[in-house]
């Protein structure tokens, strides 16, 4: 008489695990729609309703508007002058227009960019903070010099002082 109790007792078990693993799948279901729809339908009017703005999209106006130079050699301002400067520069414009600018008028940038260069010693541009100040010189002349937007940066592509 034992063995009938004990087929009486695994059918309630089983029936039980199942109905367990059945709501617990269903709940996953539930919380993943509910989480999918809150984040499509629902966000979007929150975040209108709190006032808050959401980023504005990056239109191809905002990318970063690079333009290569070409190389500068010139002679430092060492005394004996037996150092020379190569440097390769990219400048970060704001916008289009300052590119064309740049274009139209290469050999006075370039002048511009050569007389700060010649006029440096190999004490001011071989350290770190050096070759910053530099930077920040080259982008305040030529902006000054810019009638249609600004330079916003200098990388230096290549370096070298011999």
């Amino acid at each position: 008489m034992a063995e009938p109790e004990e087929k009486k007792e695994q059918p309630k078990k089983s029936s039980k695990v199942k109905l367990i693993i059945i709501l617990l799948v269903g709940l996953i279901a539930l919380g993943g729609g509910g989480f999918f729809a809150y984040t499509k339908f629902f966000k979007k009017k929150q975040t209108e309703e709190s006032g808050a703005k959401p980023e504005p999209e990056k239109k191809p106006a905002d990318k970063v508007i690079l333009h290569s130079m070409e190389t500068f050699i010139v002679n430092l301002a060492d005394p004996g002058g037996k150092r020379y400067l190569k440097v390769t520069m990219q400048l970060e414009l704001d916008n289009q227009k300052v590119l064309e600018e740049i274009s139209k008028e290469t050999p006075r940038i370039r002048d511009i960019i050569l007389t700060i260069l010649s006029s440096k010693e190999f004490d001011d541009i071989s350290t770190l903070p050096g070759k910053n100040a530099l930077k920040r010189e080259l982008v305040t002349k030529l902006n000054a010099s810019l009638r249609t937007g600004r330079v916003l940066n200098i990388y230096f592509t290549e370096f070298l002082v011999q």
